[in-house]
């Protein structure tokens, strides 16, 4: 916050005291002052202007600094408001505090010590905390979340305008309320032991339930204030459309995956039959060729039908992960690829939080499309990389242009496009994403981020 941007209206019952102090403030502290004779010049000044602080004197004799504060509090209860007296005895003090003033500073150490350098300071503070709580508060009150602030026995300090709404009473009305009284008693009690924990604790508790029909993640935040004591920030937040969205996505995997295997059961019957028939032929010499396409053909199929299977059971949500070694998965996944003279380098293990099952099957899909898409033997590396693990090759490369996660995409005929869809399906049901860069010795680095480790 520039100083600049401070505006502060200087009281006193001296002319010249205010005037200097205005002055002083202006010149050499960058905050625009303006000077008043008296509690009254005061009010005037403030009904025709905007000022962000005010620097009273306490002794006038037409209105002393605590009788301006109470009427300045009449019309702006937060103003904040600066007192000077030349007296400095604890009575004294405790009024101030007890009037609301935001700060206590003794007259004679600013004109005599010439202190007007901490003056500025404490202008500033109490102007910046303003500022603060006003963007908070305005935060709060636009916030689509519903906010309000409890204490530990569950009675309401403040709602903003979408819980008041939830609640169905206006937010006057609403203060002063225990939650027992005004929502649902079981998640009201619910609210409750989670604040307790909250303030026992001193740490952000959250809960995730749902109240007539609707979803909601609520948020209990220990705060402190010097009015209320210990309480706890509530915000609740309507997750309804999200758990709908995840229920319908599991309904269509699931139907994805009954659809999957339902296909690829009655295409396997007719394809088995294909094939054994194909094996019975007494294959001449002008038939070689076509049988010879014909069993490609059905190979393929084969491999198509195998791949949709995986493709819809990996789109799942990953929902009991455990830790599992990468140095394990992808040794393992490898020996499932025909790999020929191709090698495979782990640089580096960790532990990871994964389905080991479906994670081999990413490892696989990766070895598989480094093989199938170079004519020579490649040395395929796995090692651990920024937030998560890349498999890298050092082929040909990809054509980084090109979408290789998407559904049937294939640069050789050998292929069936699923592979790297696979692969994408699988990160995506952890949570993770993977992204395509060219290795160091140019070939393609799959690099897999977002991983839960152990570590």
């Amino acid at each position: 916050m520039a100083r600049g941007d401070i505006r502060a209206l200087v009281v006193d019952d001296s002319e010249f005291f205010a005037r200097m102090t205005a002055e002083t403030l202006t010149e050499e502290h960058d905050i625009e002052a303006v000077a008043v004779n008296g509690g009254d010049a005061a009010l005037d000044a403030m009904a025709d202007n905007h000022f962000d602080c005010i620097v009273s004197d306490y002794e006038m004799p037409d209105m002393d600094g605590l009788e301006l504060l109470a009427t300045v509090r009449e019309s702006n209860p937060t103003l904040p408001f600066i007192l000077l007296t030349g007296r400095g005895d604890e009575e004294t003090a405790s009024e101030a505090i007890a009037a609301g003033v935001a700060d206590y500073l003794l007259k004679l150490e600013v004109v005599e010590d010439k202190q007007y350098g901490r003056l500025a300071n404490r202008i500033e503070s109490v102007v910046e905390q303003e500022r603060t709580r006003k963007k908070f508060e305005s935060l709060v009150e636009n916030s689509p979340d519903g906010i309000a602030q409890v204490t530990g026995d569950g009675v309401l300090l403040s709602v903003n305008p979408v819980m008041a709404d939830r609640l169905g009473a206006p937010a006057d009305e609403l203060v002063g309320e225990r939650l027992t009284d005004v929502m649902d008693t079981e998640a009201a009690r619910r609210r409750i032991a989670s604040v307790r924990s909250a303030l026992d604790s001193g740490a952000t508790e959250k809960q995730e339930d749902a109240i007539d029909g609707r979803h909601y993640q609520t948020q209990f935040v220990p705060v402190e204030s010097h009015l209320d004591g210990h309480t706890v920030q509530l915000v609740s937040r309507d997750v309804t459309d999200r758990v709908e969205r995840e229920r319908e996505l599991k309904r269509q995997n699931e139907r994805l995956e009954e659809f999957a295997s339902v296909v690829s059961h009655d295409l396997r019957n007719p394809l088995n039959v294909a094939q054994s028939a194909i094996e019975l032929l007494d294959v001449s010499d002008e038939s070689a060729d076509l049988v010879a396409k014909a069993e490609r053909s059905l190979d393929r199929m084969s491999e198509i039908i195998e791949d949709v299977l995986t493709l819809a059971r990996e789109g799942r949500t990953v929902d009991d992960p455990e830790a599992v070694s990468i140095e394990t998965l992808a040794t393992d996944a490898w020996a499932w690829v025909e790999t020929g003279e191709s090698a495979l380098v782990v640089e580096d293990d960790v532990e990871i939080v994964a389905d080991a099952t479906r994670v081999q099957d990413l490892f696989a899909n990766l070895f598989r499309n480094a093989v199938e898409h170079n004519e020579a033997p490649v040395t395929v590396e796995v090692g651990v990389g920024d937030d998560g693990f890349y498999v890298a090759d050092d082929g040909v490369g990809v054509d980084g242009d090109a979408d290789v996660f998407e559904m049937g995409h294939s640069s050789t005929n050998e292929g069936t496009g699923i592979g790297l869809a696979i692969v994408s399906q699988v990160a995506q049901a952890h949570g993770w994403s993977v992204g395509l860069t060219e290795s160091a010795d140019g070939g393609a680095r799959f690099a897999v981020r977002g991983v839960e480790t152990t570590a």
